[in-house]
């Protein structure tokens, strides 16, 4: 029967969890698809998978971007879509030529189409699919970082650490730090929008928590099996891990040190050199065994097709991005800021930015974090028997040193290859267990601190304080408020659900507009607002029905013309003012285009007849119309009439 300790603090982890998997799934609601780092890509990895059957040869750029990657992340996702036809695996996301990665206005990078609002069908529900895969992942990596920093506190005491959750004489560490330390990866907002997208950063991510939970968990010393080989099994669980993470991401190498480090460790014993040597010999070959048994094929695939272990001379062909100068201080404070903001809240392709106050609230946190972290230490240094947690124990406390070190080597060396593009929070992520524990650690002693006495009565009143609670309240409080407050307002959307635009039908009109073999767009409606009279300004509103990509991006013409087939007002401009090419359009979408006919001052008043169609700027070629049997009908549409008063 489970003590009521354990009982609770199993519930907190629990709530957590749940918490946690609901906000992931409203931020994956609530972000367009493909607005995230690289997320057309990563989509189009899964979607490619599950209709080819194969991975794809990075030569015939057969998923642009992404193709070099490994593949586990994106096979795992791929049954989710392999459900759909053929014909319909593919992220048909058109690209907004008007986004640019740094500096620009428009924060849409893809174009978002009728087909993403609910209810989800094809591959917009496929995507969303993979999206929640990533919510699972990301699910694992808080409960690894809680039972890996409840690994922490139990090699840091001195006494038998068991599942029951027991009361320390400083500030139950045992319940507080781990469900800290859960709670800055699953509250962190930045995370949280990494695990609502279709990724491989999700997966890495879990691994890499998984790692560090197996490399900090104490030994078990009970069965005669166990202590023949000392740490032989740890390190080849810790291989099997590795080799997952190689094959997830190139970026998993900054894991290899700290698993061969962790094998090194779990083998060592008391006794003479020798014995440590060979047991650490064993341990490591193990671990390294296990590890290319699972990643080695993907590394010896690449030598084979591109030339070298990662591909990356066919990636750097293609790859285009802004260069990073290390002369200059100031592109070193400018990188490391955004490296900062974007490890807690930076969204959309980097173009996203939360507001200032909240990267400040963060920023405090880490301060208090480390002034807690000191006052540990500073407590280590005065009492040699400060409360068995010490820092002393370099054995237990390396991991979480390495591992954010070993990150920011892996982006200060990207982004002297690659650029301004490898300033990038979530490329910390692999460490982001490590640093949420250590953070954790710091926090708690500032908790612990507050109110404390001499007396027991005063240390058990700290036990029972909600300040922790509270604390992880406020972060998901203000994680609850992102999507809705920073997000959502961010993107423009041009086109309507289908059921809203046929209630917007005023005027039915039809005419399919393309050029002979294309499926085109339909005019389905138009409005005229405004009263008709001489140098009056009308309003038309006409409402467009997208039967496919359109091949190029058309500019409407909008003539009123006499009964003597004479132009007496017109407007020639794309649809929604150009804010929405054609070009973006696929199919299902509904656009409403608002336009505005200046009528002359001098017109005279009689009926007059108005007319719509679209023409290509570049040659003046008008786009054919057909009617509802298919038949052409000449190059455009006769909309109705307008009498001028």
């Amino acid at each position: 029967m489970l003590k009521p300790k354990l009982f609770t603090h199993n519930f907190a982890l629990l709530t957590l969890a749940l918490v946690f998997v609901a906000l992931a799934a409203l931020y994956s609601a609530v972000v367009p698809l493909g607005e995230g780092p690289d997320e057309p890509g990563h989509a189009s990895y899964v979607f490619f998978l599950a209709r080819e059957r194969r991975l794809p040869d990075q030569r015939k750029n057969e998923v642009p971007g992404e193709g070099h990657q490994p593949p586990l992340a994106y096979a795992l996702a791929a049954p989710l879509a392999a459900w759909l036809p053929a014909d319909q695996l593919r992220a048909d996301s058109p690209g907004n030529r008007q986004f640019t990665w740094a500096g620009g206005a428009e924060r849409n990078a893809v174009a978002h189409g009728s087909r993403e609002y609910w209810p989800w069908r094809g591959m917009v529900l496929a995507w969303h699919l993979a999206r929640l895969l990533s919510v699972g992942w990301g699910t694992a990596t808080v409960l690894f970082t809680y039972l890996a920093a409840r690994a922490l506190i139990c090699r840091l005491q001195t006494a038998d650490c068991r599942l029951q959750i027991r009361e320390s004489t400083t500030y139950n560490l045992q319940s507080t730090i781990p469900f800290l330390a859960a709670a800055l990866v699953a509250l962190n907002p930045q995370f949280l929008f990494m695990s609502a997208l279709a990724t491989n950063d999700a997966l890495l991510t879990a691994l890499s928590a998984a790692l560090l939970w197996l490399v900090i968990r104490p030994p078990t010393t009970d069965g005669r099996a166990r202590e023949v080989w000392p740490g032989v099994a740890r390190a080849a669980s810790i291989g099997a891990v590795l080799g997952l993470a190689l094959i997830t991401k190139q970026s998993a190498i900054v894991l290899a040190p700290v698993a061969l480090l962790g094998a090194w460790d779990r083998a060592r014993a008391p006794g003479k050199i020798g014995a440590s040597l060979r047991r650490a010999a064993v341990s490591t070959g193990a671990m390294l065994a296990v590890a290319a048994a699972i990643c080695g094929w993907w590394y010896a695939r690449n030598l084979r097709l591109y030339g070298d272990l990662f591909g990356l001379a066919v990636f750097q062909a293609e790859f285009v991005t802004q260069a990073f100068d290390p002369r200059s201080p100031a592109a070193w404070l400018s990188a490391l800021a955004q490296l900062h903001a974007s490890f807690w809240a930076r969204f959309g392709w980097m173009n996203v930015p939360a507001p200032g106050w909240a990267i400040g609230l963060f920023a405090l946190l880490e301060l208090a974090a480390l002034a807690g972290l000191a006052a540990v230490g500073m407590s280590a240094l005065k009492r040699s028997n400060a409360l068995t947690f010490h820092c002393a124990n370099a054995r237990v406390w390396w991991p979480l040193v390495a591992l954010p070190m070993l990150a920011l080597a892996w982006v200060v060396s990207f982004a002297l290859t690659a650029g301004l593009v490898a300033w990038q929070g979530r490329l910390l992520f692999p460490a982001l267990p490590a640093i949420a524990i250590a953070l954790a650690v710091g926090l708690s002693t500032i908790f612990a601190t507050r109110g404390q006495g001499d007396k027991q009565t005063s240390e058990r009143g700290r036990i029972r304080s909600l300040s922790p609670y509270l604390f992880v309240a406020a972060l998901a409080a203000l994680a609850l408020w992102l999507p809705f407050g920073v997000i959502a307002p961010a993107y423009v959307w041009h086109t309507l659900p289908e059921r809203a635009a046929l209630a917007r039908i005023a005027n039915p009109v039809y005419g399919r507009l393309g050029l002979v073999g294309d499926p085109g767009a339909e005019l389905r409606s138009w409005r005229l607002d405004g009263d008709a009279r001489p140098g009056a300004a009308l309003g038309l509103t006409l409402i467009w029905h997208a039967l496919g990509r359109q091949n190029r991006s058309w500019t409407v013409f909008i003539h009123l013309v006499d009964a003597g087939e004479q132009i007496v007002a017109e407007d020639n401009t794309p649809p929604r003012g150009g804010a929405f090419p054609m070009k973006q359009w696929v199919a299902g979408d509904w656009v409403e285009d608002r336009h505005t006919l200046a009528l002359p001052a001098g017109l005279a008043p009689g009926t007059y007849t108005l007319r719509v169609g679209l023409y290509d700027p570049r040659t003046d070629r008008r786009a054919a119309v057909f009617d509802q049997q298919g038949e052409l009908a000449g190059d455009l549409v006769e909309v109705g009439q307008v009498t001028v008063r």
